[in-house]
C-alpha cells in the first residue's frame, strides 16, 4: 500500500493521507511520500515522531538513532503499517465540512462498509525468514491451507495487539519478505469446518447454548443437523471472520525453507 503522510516536525504530530494530492493539499511542514523524506528530521524530531507512531502500534519509543537514515527507515515503517490498518486522517476540515451531508429521516446513514481485510499481491522475490523468529511463525501459520485468523496468530506470537500482528503481515511478509497476502473471510459454520476451533463467533456460542462441546468437525457426522441446532440457539449467519493467507508469487509452490544462524547450527552441532 502506497503511503502518504504530512508531518509537523516541531510538534511531532503526523497525519495519513489517501493520495499524494490530499497530502499536498494539506500544506504541512513537511510532506512524505518515500522514506528518503524523513532524512529531513533532526534527531530530537525523529525520536518524537517514532514515538507518535509507535504507540498506536504497541511498540515501545527509543532514546536515539544510530544515523538519520536508522531513524527513516524504522518511522517509514510505522507509517506504512499505520496506512494500511487505519483510515487516513482528513486533515482539510473546510473540505470535509463541504461533503458530509448532514443526517435526516429523508437521509438515512448508510450501513458501514465491510472490510476487504488485507489483500497484497507478492513480489516478484521472496527472502527466507529466520528459523525461530516471529517472521518464520507468521509464515508456517498464515501457509497452512486453512490459514489462520486473528486470534491463532495472537496466540502464536506472544498475544501481540491486533494492529501489531496486521503491521507483520503488511511490512514483514509482505514489504520485507515479498510474500502477498490475501484475506477470505468465513462465516462461523465456515470457520467451524476449516477448524478454526475458537473463532466461530455466535456458531460457537449457538453450540455452548445447544450444550454441545466445540471439537474438530469430523466428530460430527451430521454437518447440516449441527448447523440447523446452531440456528436454533442464535447463530447469526452475518457474521464474517477474517482468516488471512499467505500468496506466492508465480512459480513458487512452497515458502522458502527457513535459514539456520551459523550459530545455531554449531549449537546443534552440525
Amino acid at each position: 500500500m502506497t503511503t502518504f503522510a504530512t508531518i509537523d516536525p516541531a510538534a511531532g504530530t503526523y497525519a495519513l493521507h489517501t493520495s499524494e494530492a490530499d497530502a499536498r493539499r494539506a500544506s504541512a511542514p513537511l510532506t512524505a511520500t518515500q522514506e528518503a523524506d524523513l532524512e529531513a528530521l533532526t534527531g530530537s524530531q525523529a525520536v518524537a515522531l517514532f514515538a507518535a507512531t509507535a504507540a498506536p502500534l504497541g511498540i515501545d519509543p527509543v532514546k536515539r538513532f544510530a544515523s538519520k537514515g536508522a531513524a527513516a527507515r524504522r518511522i517509514w515503517q510505522h507509517l506504512a503499517a499505520l496506512s494500511a490498518t487505519t483510515a487516513p486522517a482528513d486533515v482539510d476540515a473546510a473540505i470535509r465540512s463541504a461533503t458530509v451531508r448532514k443526517v435526516t429521516d429523508n437521509h438515512p446513514k448508510k450501513a458501514p462498509r465491510k472490510s476487504r481485510g488485507i489483500n497484497l499481491a507478492p513480489k516478484a522475490e521472496v527472502k527466507a525468514c529466520r528459523a525461530g523468529t516471529k517472521q518464520a511463525v507468521l509464515v508456517d501459520l498464515l501457509s497452512r491451507p486453512t490459514g489462520a485468523t486473528m486470534n491463532e496468530l495472537i496466540d502464536a506470537l506472544g498475544n501481540w495487539k491486533p494492529i501489531t500482528v496486521k503491521s507483520g503481515m503488511t511490512w514483514d511478509m509482505n514489504a520485507v519478505k515479498g510474500y502477498g497476502i490475501r484475506t477470505e473471510f468465513l462465516t462461523g459454520f465456515e470457520a467451524f469446518r476449516e477448524c478454526h476451533l475458537d473463532d466461530c463467533g455466535t456458531f460457537g456460542t449457538a453450540l455452548d447454548r445447544a450444550g454441545v462441546t466445540s471439537q474438530h468437525p469430523d466428530d460430527h457426522s451430521d454437518h447440516h443437523a449441527l448447523l440447523a441446532l446452531a440456528h436454533e440457539h442464535g447463530y447469526d449467519q452475518g457474521e464474517r471472520i477474517a482468516v488471512y493467507h499467505l500468496v506466492l508469487p508465480v512459480g513458487m509452490d512452497a515458502p522458502l525453507p527457513h535459514t539456520v544462524s551459523a550459530k545455531a547450527k554449531a549449537e546443534a552441532g552440525q
